[in-house]
């Protein structure tokens, strides 16, 4: 089907890239323009390695929690063996529920984890998750500026 996402994304990047930057000439406006340019850019060009990445850390988020089980009470133990039920790999939507779902957890058993880093090897590979999480993450927003106008 024509457009793609591709497609659409590069269409609204472009629209905004080179018919609205060129008109927008307060620089605090400019600044945000130019970062939102910046995001449908990275979006575009990597929207398809979110699904993936979202299985990725959901599973990797899921090794922490299974690590940490044996300093976690009995509820959140249940909380967590109901939240690796499986999702629909072809639904963004569910994958993107069941990833902060997993991520609720974590932070829910943080204090247990925080409170006895050397027991279950849980608190490093907590912290390992966080490293490679913002190494995989499938792309930056970091801030592009608009076009000038010539």
């Amino acid at each position: 089907m024509r457009p793609t996402v591709t497609e659409q994304l590069d269409g609204l990047r472009r629209i905004l890239a080179e018919t609205i930057a060129p008109e927008v000439t307060s620089p605090y406006p400019a600044e945000i323009l130019g970062g939102v340019i910046g995001a449908l850019d990275a979006l575009q060009a990597n929207w398809h390695n979110i699904p993936a990445f979202l299985l990725w850390d959901i599973e990797a988020t899921a090794g922490v929690l299974d690590t940490a089980k044996p300093l976690l009470d009995a509820g959140l133990v249940a909380e967590i063996a109901a939240a690796r039920a499986a999702s629909d790999l072809t639904d963004l939507a569910a994958l993107e529920s069941r990833q902060l779902r997993m991520r609720e957890l974590l932070v829910k058993a943080m204090p247990a984890i925080i409170a006895d880093p050397g027991k279950a090897d849980a608190y490093p590979q907590m912290i390992a998750l966080f490293r490679e999480r913002a190494d995989r993450f499938p792309f930056s927003m970091a801030a592009r500026p608009p076009a000038k106008k010539a």
